[in-house]
């Protein structure tokens, strides 16, 4: 049983997109609407995303870059903030954590796809060798 909830996990983690998917699936069978739908769906899945990015990038260097991965996020917050609160009379900081969320989500997104297709060709390379 053990296995079965590691192995449950271990694709959860490294396949972040099925918790989104289905995330959307059940949603829109509880009749929401598929714009409003797709900004809770990354929501739910950037969490998902920082760690996915943490384990990809572990596997493939064999070092951990989570100090890098917080040290971009907190860095991203404060050119956010400073943006947001240039641009806008009334700073909302909710409305600051939901497009800061967002934007951590496009970011991670792009880093995961390059890690996963870095990680594959490497794998390839050193196959073919």
């Amino acid at each position: 049983m053990n296995e079965v909830v590691a192995a449950f996990l271990g694709m959860i983690i490294l396949f972040p997109f099925i918790v989104t998917i289905a995330f959307m699936v059940v949603m829109r069978k509880m009749g929401k609407a598929p714009a409003s739908i797709l900004g809770l769906a990354a929501d739910v899945t950037t969490p998902l995303l920082f760690i996915a990015v943490y384990v990809v990038s572990q596997a493939i260097f064999g070092q951990g870059i989570w100090v890098y991965i917080i040290g971009i996020a907190i860095i991203i917050a404060i050119v956010y903030a400073f943006i947001e609160r240039s641009k806008v009379k009334e700073f909302q900081i909710a409305r600051l954590l939901r497009k800061t969320w967002r934007f951590y989500f496009l970011v991670l997104l792009a880093a995961y796809v390059i890690l996963f297709i870095t990680g594959m060709v490497m794998k390839i390379v050193e196959y073919v060798r």
